[in-house]
């Protein structure tokens, strides 16, 4: 059966309220479980967004297997009562999953476990029925723990837009966080770090190990089908998933609270998603209804709220460390500044941000955000490479006067240069492929000449004196004349390999 579900964060601050809250409905039922969860050492089966578990519901065994679906809320999932907490794969003969257990590297194993405390409530919504359950525990894996704080929002019959629906209005009552991770995701997680580091963890410092890195895109991706609709469906939700991920992690999910170098890391890449995403939209733009184009610029707003943080964790966590190792009189202290209002991390957690992160989700799973002749269209693809290869055409006329623009039009090619990188994605280009490669690198050389220009201009209007400023001044000069000549020889090579974008060049063979 197709399992489809929402689930959210419980910040401790409001756990007590929520619970109370459940506990007011007449029909509640509280039940225990404990699940087994088995893959192979190679991880056989995580590897391809598959879980098996085990799992004591009441006094009954049950074996369930997920396996991934169309989107990030659903789940191909098989469920058969056992006698016993014993594993039965002949159940899955003459099914899609039969092939998945054909291939095991090795045999299964349990490697991690999961305790809740669920209390279920249903609600019935129009002519939707809705199971609620509000999850309390832990996963196990080795001598590792990870609390669990979470309530999912179950569809069981009905409309998927009102499990939306009711689930947005539970995310504002509670100020909830989006989070994508499954408890067999995460406790994976746990369990790989744990054969790696033999030291236990429990609580924060577990949460901080899983979210030791931000979440990157998964490598490899290839598009299913080259269609307009296809293309924008699978593209626009990796991208969105990078944002909701990262923004996870930003905001404290799991009540972690991460350091600032950390912080800084989530903020970037959570940065990237919404500037992929965005830049998928700008490419579809003639095919996107009226509400998509209004979340685009909601997310733009939000956008710029995160890039002023994002900019004083350049400044203060990257290059004045580097200019107080060249030398720079009476540094300020290296701290991420403090705000007298918000910061990144409460931007993150807001109200309003994770409702639209939610609503932005809502679009991609329920399929609104296309219009008809996105599907009608037969010159849709044709439409779409033509407006890449403008889209080129551009990049190429400012990088031939690239020494005669002005610091914001070098940021406007930057910008171009990001979309087209970011567009590519969508057909299936990697740093593999020497075209992407070098978009990327001429990415990253003039985001150095961007930041050394926005540092330019901090030194001279905040240096405590005038020794710093000169100081700084002549270094970041240097610095710039630097990344001005990375810039110019990564763009000429760049024009040097390829002149057109055409719809063979463009679909990887």
């Amino acid at each position: 059966m197709l399992e489809r579900e929402i689930k959210l964060f419980i910040p401790a601050p409001h756990r007590a309220n929520l619970l109370q809250y459940v506990q007011q409905f007449s029909q509640t039922q509280s039940i225990e479980l404990a699940a087994q969860y088995y893959d192979t050492p190679q991880r056989c089966l995580a590897q391809r967004y598959a879980a098996l578990r085990l799992r004591r519901e009441g006094q009954q065994w049950v074996q369930t297997l997920k396996m991934r679906g169309t989107d990030e809320l659903s789940h191909l999932e098989y469920n058969h009562p056992r006698p016993e907490p014993s594993l039965d794969l002949q159940v899955y003969q003459n099914t899609p999953a039969a092939t998945l257990f054909a291939q095991l590297a090795a045999p299964l194993e349990m490697r991690y476990e999961t305790h809740v405390q669920r209390t279920l409530i249903e609600i019935r919504q129009n002519q939707t029925l809705i199971e609620i359950a509000l999850d309390n525990g832990e996963i196990r894996a080795k001598q590792n723990t990870l609390p669990i704080h979470e309530v999912e929002f179950e569809l069981k019959q009905g409309e998927m837009a009102e499990v939306f629906a009711l689930a947005e209005a539970w995310l504002v009552r509670f100020h909830l966080l989006l989070e994508l991770r499954t408890k067999s995701e995460r406790g994976d997680a746990l369990y790989e770090y744990a054969i790696k580091h033999p030291v236990a963890l429990s609580g924060q410092d577990a949460a901080l190990a899983l979210a030791a890195q931000p979440y990157r895109l998964p490598s490899g991706f290839k598009p299913e089908t080259m269609d307009v609709p296809s293309l924008y469906y699978q593209g626009a939700s990796l991208f969105l998933s990078q944002v909701i991920r990262n923004a996870a992690f930003l905001a404290g999910v799991d009540d972690m609270q991460a350091p600032p170098q950390q912080q800084a890391s989530y903020l970037t890449l959570m940065r990237v998603g919404m500037r992929r995403l965005r830049s998928c939209r700008q490419l579809f733009k003639p095919w996107l209804t009226t509400a998509e184009v209004g979340l685009t610029q909601q997310l733009r707003k939000h956008y710029k709220a995160f890039g002023q943080w994002r900019d004083k964790d350049m400044l203060w966590l990257e290059l004045q460390p580097k200019l107080i190792a060249a030398g720079l009189p009476a540094a300020k202290k290296l701290d991420r500044p403090n705000s007298k209002t918000t910061s990144a991390l409460e931007l993150a957690a807001s109200t309003p941000y994770q409702k639209l992160l939610l609503q932005q989700l809502r679009h991609f799973v329920l399929q609104q955000s296309l219009l008809a002749p996105a599907q009608q269209h037969p010159a849709a693809l044709a439409i779409l490479i033509q407006r890449l290869q403008q889209l080129w055409q551009r990049i190429q006329h400012q990088s031939h006067d690239f020494l005669h623009l002005n610091p914001s039009a070098q940021h406007d090619l930057r910008n171009q240069i990001k979309r087209l990188r970011y567009n590519l994605e969508l057909f299936g280009y990697s740093n593999e492929h020497p075209f992407y490669a070098t978009l990327a690198k001429a990415q990253d050389h003039l985001g150095d000449l961007c930041d050394a220009y926005v540092a330019y201009d901090w030194y001279t209007q905040n240096a405590m004196n005038k020794a710093q400023k000169q100081f700084a001044q002549t270094w970041l000069k240097q610095k710039i004349q630097k990344s001005l000549r990375k810039s110019q020889n990564t763009l000429v090579r760049l024009d040097h390999q390829r002149a057109t974008l055409s719809l063979e060049e463009l679909i990887p063979q």
